[in-house]
């Protein structure tokens, strides 16, 4: 009956451009109509308005710095926007979603919805295996060869890409391809790790038309968990020694890398990608030449701003990625680094939650404060078991599945360990947030910072009692949230205007207006680097997925000395 409803009003209409997209808004008007709500959520129509596929196909993509504008880059905006649609409809459910669209929380990467965040892994996978993908139109043995390693290095990064929506790290890379550098030349070493670094930066061509979001750890000493570790050479054969024996050759390797981001690329300019992220531990200090080695990768940073710091304080050992995540080894990776093609990291998504309106909400009452917080983190809690649900039923179609990458089995588990995955709750705008309640910011007070850190040490109370009730592993990250932290500004003024208004950063008259990041102070309040390192360090013990302090030096080209 609804059919011919539908006919009729189209007769009647007396419409002359007859269209699929109009004939299903009709359908879903008569299935409203008679009552069929379920009926018309379940065939409801997925995609975008002429106007806007219009707007994609000749106008930048503003929210992802990564994407260029092309073909590729328009194909990847509007499949991840049908997928968003899908996302919110089909895979969490209603209280997410709407908690998601009014702003009190952030699903990142809903257009990647069928599949995880971000992934870390080893050079010694593809050792020990060779480059061998389900659904590949040939298998390779392991390489033989420095070059020849490098180049599946690619390919398989290139492959993860498709299979995961953030960055693709390797750990300790300078380290595992040492033993494949004995014999080679200075020169040869330096035209390994320019071309290297030129394989990632140039891979404009991958998904969307992006370079490849890489992450290379690198390290001057050997690390401690990875001294004794049998090594493995050319061919996926044991060479008779462990890492710690080929400490040379590893060092003349990041050398080599850092003296390429020195240079540049052709025209001078810095490398974006990969990038390098140096881990610095008490026992560099003790390795023969880390003076000159630190000299020369804070010249970079001071020349070409490409050098990440990365403090493994202690006996903690880590793995780091994307802009400041970063996976702590426990004792269970750790016994994994004995077999290291065993060492594999994900995190399958980030929520990240709107503090400042939290505040806005709590009126200056404590209770109701940190009541609004707790239900927040349920709320995020809940869209992280609701994307595992939906993940795992992706990954139970095994090889003919649409994740066949990560079910792949070639060591006695699926490439991706679902039993071992982070769930990632993320925090913006907590200097606002102080600020609401308190009527100072972070920095302006012991009582304002004392709060802040209180909020945050509630934060990972809450999320501890989550895994362990759960069996998953809850942790807390600073969100690489610049979209975001805009996106919260704005709904904000939207809602809880006029006191928005007195507190979102940035210019309203223009509409860039934005929150503080994560645990961080503002970036113009006067307080010293020094300062700045010390105030915002005491967070980040809380935070164990990783976070990151910006210090602007106010120098065109700071001494390398004064970063060192």
């Amino acid at each position: 009956s609804i059919g011919l409803e539908v006919e009729e009003h189209i007769t009647k209409f007396n419409v002359t451009t007859l269209t699929a997209p109009l004939i299903r808004e009709l359908v879903d008007v008569k299935l409203l109509e008679h009552g069929l709500e379920d009926a018309r959520r379940k065939h409801t129509r997925l995609g975008a308005p002429l106007f806007d596929v219009k707007q994609i196909i000749f106008n930048h993509n503003k929210e992802n710095a990564n994407v260029p504008h092309g073909p590729e880059a328009t194909n990847l905006t509007l499949a991840e926007n049908i997928k968003k649609e899908y996302a919110l409809l089909a895979v969490f459910s209603q209280d997410v979603g709407d908690a998601h669209m009014r702003g009190d929380i952030h699903l990142h990467d809903l257009g990647f919805i069928d599949r995880p965040y971000c992934s870390g892994q080893s050079l010694e996978y593809l050792k020990r295996f060779g480059l061998n993908l389900p659904n590949s139109l040939a298998v390779a043995r392991p390489a033989k060869r420095a070059d020849v390693l490098l180049a599946h290095m690619v390919k398989f990064a290139a492959a993860l890409q498709s299979n995961f929506a953030g960055a693709i790290g390797w750990d300790a890379v300078n380290l595992f391809f040492a033993p494949y550098l004995v014999d080679m030349s200075d020169k040869e070493v330096r035209q390994l790790a320019q071309m290297m670094i030129y394989e990632f930066s140039q891979q404009a061509v991958a998904r969307g038309g992006q370079a490849i979001f890489t992450d290379l750890n690198l390290y001057w000493e050997v690390p401690k968990h990875f001294e004794d570790v049998p090594a493995i050479g050319p061919g996926g054969e044991f060479t008779g020694k462990t890492y710690k024996e080929y400490e040379k050759e590893a060092q003349r390797f990041v050398t080599a890398l850092f003296e390429t981001y020195m240079e540049g690329d052709a025209c001078g300019r810095p490398f974006f990608f990969p990038k390098p992220l140096v881990h610095i531990t008490e026992k560099f200090f003790k390795t023969e030449g880390h003076e000159q080695f630190l000299e020369l990768i804070c010249k970079v940073s001071s020349e070409k701003g490409t050098t990440y710091y990365v403090f493994d304080r202690g006996e903690t050992a880590k793995i780091s990625e994307c802009c400041r995540l970063s996976f702590k080894l426990e004792q269970q990776d750790l016994d994994d680094a004995k077999e290291p093609w065993k060492m594999r990291y994900s995190a399958l998504q980030n929520v990240t939650i709107n503090l400042p309106r939290l505040a806005y909400k709590a009126k200056g009452d404590d209770q109701e404060l940190f009541g609004g917080l707790t239900k927040m983190l349920e709320l995020a809690r809940n869209a992280h078991l609701e994307k595992k649900a939906f993940i795992e039923k992706l990954l139970s179609q095994g090889e003919n599945g649409p994740l066949a990458l990560l079910t792949m089995n070639r060591d006695g588990q699926s490439y991706l360990r679902m039993h071992r995955v982070s769930y990632l709750i993320g925090m913006v705008g907590l200097n606002e947030m102080v600020k609401i309640h308190t009527g100072e910011e972070l920095h302006e007070s012991d009582a304002a910072f004392r709060l802040g850190l209180k909020i945050i040490a509630h934060m990972k109370l809450v999320t501890d009692k989550f895994s362990a009730h759960e069996k998953m592993h809850f942790v807390l990250e600073q969100t690489p949230a610049e979209s975001t932290a805009y996106r919260f500004a704005k709904l904000d003024l939207r809602h809880h205007s006029p006191e928005a208004g007195r507190i979102v950063r940035g210019d309203i008259s223009r509409g860039e207006v934005y929150y503080t990041n994560s645990t961080q102070l503002h970036v113009g309040c006067e307080v010293g680097p020094v300062e700045r390192v010390k105030l915002e360090g005491l967070f980040h013990p809380l935070i164990e997925a990783g976070s990151i302090t910006h210090i602007w030096l106010g120098e065109q080209h700071p001494s390398a000395a004064s970063l060192a």
